[in-house]
């Protein structure tokens, strides 16, 4: 079995902020981190990956919190797994002080936040966007929906924000969506699957509580891994040991995070993100400069005709979703109907455009050298 795609130009948006460093390829396998499953797990002395000093993960976890202005941060099993923590918190937060079990989230949420919301129990509303063509959230609809819950729940237990949507790419108003939860004494999620890791963020300038990353798909790493970020407050509830004692035995966790399934991933996902994050520190200083490299390319794709960027302009992310008819006319023609696109950029070198597609078209030029775009 080998990898497919070896030594082509990667485009696929969920793919461009996660591209592994080659240098840091080469460690992973000349320093041996490939040998075994655990291979953090050999000096652990707490019995949580979390807290292992050698390599130094715990430094790591405090490094990753101070970056984006967070007090406190765990890894996690992907985003994914850094919601379901928050929200499961949020939860038991909501019941013991009488609040509703509803979330507002945007529109434009990534399906997992909808099912670690469905996990705990919660129940999600959604504000509207803006409609074709840019499908915008705005802060205006996130305070009607909120007032709307007050009135018919109570007081809702979450606000959810994607920062950059999975859909579109559209930056969601965070500052002032975390200003009216402050006002509200809402807490606050920011899902920063698609941009913490490639972009500027301060969780305390946004009044964040609650920030998930996803370490693949935004700061270089290998598949599954995700942080959630939080404060000292939220970090008691959110991260708090097991209490658990089973009759029989008598059995103490005392250093298990239940959240978190115990203990989460102690491999090479971890790796890989100790690894890269100087380089992901470094790249995020130059976001400017890939904002631009963005916008060349949006313009040089709508010069050739009958397409078009769909999504906020200007654009602030580099994830750009393309409504292309001149390729969904050409689809009807070909025997292979709308995979017809995908092949043929593979055979070009380009792979990552969703096969099948030919109507709209998802891609990324982040990171991308200007020969490459």
């Amino acid at each position: 079995m080998s990898y497919r795609y070896k030594d082509m130009t990667i485009i696929n948006p969920l793919m461009r902020g996660g591209m592994v460093p080659r240098d840091v390829q080469e460690k992973i396998h000349t320093e041996g981190w490939t040998e075994v499953g655990y291979s953090l797990c050999f000096d652990c002395i707490e019995g949580r990956s979390s807290l292992v000093s050698k390599p130094g993960v715990k430094g790591f976890l405090d490094e990753v919190a101070r970056f984006f202005g967070g007090d406190v941060a765990e890894h996690t099993f992907g985003c994914r797994g850094a919601q379901f923590a928050a929200m499961h918190a949020i939860a038991k937060y909501a019941q013991e002080h009488g609040r509703s079990k509803v979330v507002i989230a945007d529109p434009n949420s990534h399906y997992s936040t909808n099912i670690a919301a469905e996990m705990c129990g919660l129940e999600v509303v959604e504000p509207p966007h803006t409609g074709y063509p840019e499908y915008k959230v705005t802060a205006e609809e996130f305070a009607k929906k909120i007032d709307a819950v007050k009135k018919s729940a109570g007081k809702p237990a979450l606000v959810v924000l994607t920062h950059a949507d999975p859909y579109y790419g559209n930056i969601a108003p965070v500052k002032e969506v975390g200003k009216l939860c402050e006002e509200e004494e809402i807490p606050f999620l920011l899902n920063a699957a698609y941009t913490g890791g490639v972009m500027p963020i301060n969780m305390k300038e946004m009044k964040v509580d609650f920030l998930t990353l996803s370490a693949h798909k935004s700061m270089a790493s290998l598949a599954p891994l995700g942080f959630l970020a939080t404060t000292f407050e939220w970090s008691k509830k959110v991260f708090e040991i097991s209490k658990a004692k089973p009759d029989w035995t008598g059995r103490a966790f005392g250093k298990k995070i239940p959240n978190l399934f115990g203990c989460s991933i102690g491999g090479i996902p971890l790796v890989s993100a100790m690894l890269s994050f100087p380089h992901v520190k470094e790249r995020v200083r130059r976001w400017d400069e890939e904002m631009a490299k963005g916008e060349r390319f949006v313009k040089a794709m709508e010069d050739l005709g009958d397409i078009m960027l769909l999504g906020e302009r200007p654009h602030r992310h580099h994830l750009l979703h393309f409504e292309t008819p001149l390729f969904w006319e050409i689809s009807k023609v070909q025997k292979k109907g709308g995979f017809f696109l995908a092949d043929e950029m593979i055979k070009r070198g380009v792979v990552g455009l969703h096969k099948g597609l030919s109507k709209h078209v998802k891609l990324s030029v982040y990171g991308l050298s200007d020969d490459e775009v």
